[in-house]
């Protein structure tokens, strides 16, 4: 069985991205399972999702934490120690990045395979960064076992809605993928036999001992959701006339008043919405792409 982990960001197509990969190794004769974990949160939040391949049933359930394959859709996700996305992997485990930089640069302990997928992207989606299609062929040609035409028939049937022109660039763009991407030899591990866990019977307490009582305060403040964002906001302060419009439109409120009245953005806290560049009348808010820093 061939375990593959994704991590990207809410709007990257990461959920889709693991159906289509599924999808194909269905179509090519496989056993499949996928599935996403995330909570209720918005565009930009880290997303993982999982997709199982095996010539024999799966029995396997929940996620994956030790993949054979790993599929980064976005760079700056390995400074993130929430995500973690590297948790999990060994020496013989497969990274895939989406990043330009150059493979060394961004892990010193494992071996890298890097493809600029965000430019291809904007190339064939009409300047939309979903990296659905791209990240499914890289694990369809990583696996070395799905046909194209399978993930060309994987794509078309999960992404129903969308406009012809929309559904071509997606089949080129896997077409492109695949056909750029080598394949790689994955090491076959051994398979632990599955045992059953002994049942767990909850104990029925009054609702007074069982309802859960929150005495703390709230502390939203400590969960720093600046790492949700692709493109962050920069105020040009030789411009700016400090009308704050700035200040009252951000929905999160993350805009604060200097003590010489200028709006001043909390980064640990703003979640790249870019409301504040939409709204400002004389456009002295830039929109700069977040980019990683890595050792």
């Amino acid at each position: 069985m061939w375990r593959i982990r994704m991590h990207g960001r809410g709007g990257q197509g990461i959920k889709t991205a693991s159906q289509i990969l599924g999808s194909a190794g269905f179509y090519s004769g496989f056993q499949a399972q996928d599935f996403p974990l995330y909570g209720a949160e918005r565009r930009g939040a880290p997303v993982i999702a999982f997709t199982r391949i095996s010539k024999d049933a799966i029995l396997e359930r929940g996620p994956i934490s030790s993949p054979d394959i790993i599929l980064i859709g976005d760079e700056t996700l390995l400074n993130d120690p929430q995500s973690a996305p590297l948790c999990g992997a060994e020496p013989t485990t497969i990274i895939f990045v989406n990043s330009n930089h150059r493979p060394k640069e961004l892990s010193q302990k494992f071996e890298v395979i890097t493809a600029n997928l965000t430019d291809l992207c904007l190339q064939r989606l009409n300047g939309r960064t979903i990296y659905s299609s791209a990240l499914s062929a890289v694990g369809a040609r990583l696996l070395g076992t799905i046909e194209l035409e399978d993930l060309l028939q994987a794509v078309e049937d999960e992404l129903p809605g969308v406009s012809s022109q929309m559904l071509k660039g997606n089949l080129d763009l896997a077409r492109e993928v695949f056909e750029m991407v080598q394949p790689v030899a994955i090491p076959q591990r051994v398979e632990k036999a599955l045992t059953a866990k002994p049942l767990v019977f909850p104990q029925h307490l009054p609702v007074v001992d069982g309802a859960p009582i929150i005495l703390d305060p709230g502390n939203m403040a400590l969960r720093k959701t600046g790492n949700w964002r692709v493109e962050r906001p920069e105020i040009d302060y030789d411009h700016c006339n400090k009308c704050l419009i700035c200040y009252a439109r951000c929905p999160d409120g993350v805009i604060s008043l200097a003590p010489d009245g200028r709006p001043e953005i909390d980064y640990d806290h703003c979640k790249g919405c870019l409301i504040c560049a939409q709204e400002c009348p004389g456009h002295f808010i830039k929109t700069v792409r977040e980019t990683g820093i890595f050792p």
